[in-house]
């Protein structure tokens, strides 16, 4: 019989686990240096999986990532994550959800849309807000460290300075905004840091939508 040329097979190994319980890449690159240094065989070449912590939803993990390979330790996934937010995060960095926690509810395959959510005010620093299959609504501010995400379209008739996130369990949605100058940007696992978006579109109000595999932009007044 001949042989197939790729084979999948199930096995055990014993996988090493990294949490990281601090948001500053400076103290992060520090602590790690210190300990690589202490046991340079163990960490020469090795994959990692990378526990998710609240800490990490303050961190570029792209940069974490790149941080870590100057030390040849390679994050081969990201396990522990909670919540839409967090999986967005881990998506956009490009690394692979590992596992979840059991708090998670799976993702609808057709989702019954409530009605619209409604936010009468600023979103805060270190808030957090989803609205499950619906649309949100935000009458004021997205404040930077501040989080929004909706299954559906996101309007926010304010400053969006911190993280949006729309389409999260779709394949459509939007994010509109009457002042863009986010820290985060996503829809439909589609995403941009700050410092990717387009300068035209910073400071003005857009629409913000997937097409293909990247976000497009479209002004919502005339500039």
């Amino acid at each position: 019989m001949a042989q197939d040329i790729v084979e999948f097979r199930t096995g055990q190994f014993s996988s090493i686990f990294i949490t990281l319980n601090s948001s500053s890449l400076t103290v992060i690159k520090r602590s790690l240096a210190q300990k690589v240094k202490s046991s340079p065989s163990i960490f020469q070449n090795i994959a990692v999986i990378l526990q998710f912590t609240s800490a990490l939803e303050k961190v570029n993990l792209e940069i974490l990532k790149s941080l870590f390979a100057e030390f040849n330790i390679q994050i081969i996934g990201v396990s522990d994550w909670k919540n839409h937010l967090q999986k967005e995060l881990i998506i956009a960095a490009g690394l692979p959800l590992l596992g979840k926690s059991g708090e998670f509810s799976d993702i609808l395959p057709e989702p019954r849309y409530l009605p619209v959510k409604i936010i009468d005010q600023h979103v805060e620093n270190k808030q957090v807000i989803y609205a499950k299959n619906s649309d949100l609504i935000i009458h004021g501010n997205v404040e930077q460290g501040a989080e929004v995400a909706a299954d559906g379209n996101i309007h926010i008739y304010g400053k969006l300075l911190g993280r949006a996130m729309a389409g999260v369990n779709t394949n459509s949605g939007s994010v509109y905004t009457q002042y863009l100058n986010a820290e985060f940007i996503a829809v439909s696992s589609r995403f941009l840091y700050q410092e990717k978006i387009p300068a035209e579109y910073l400071y003005k109000a857009v629409r913000i939508f997937a097409e293909k595999d990247k976000l497009n932009f479209q002004y919502l007044l005339s500039q």
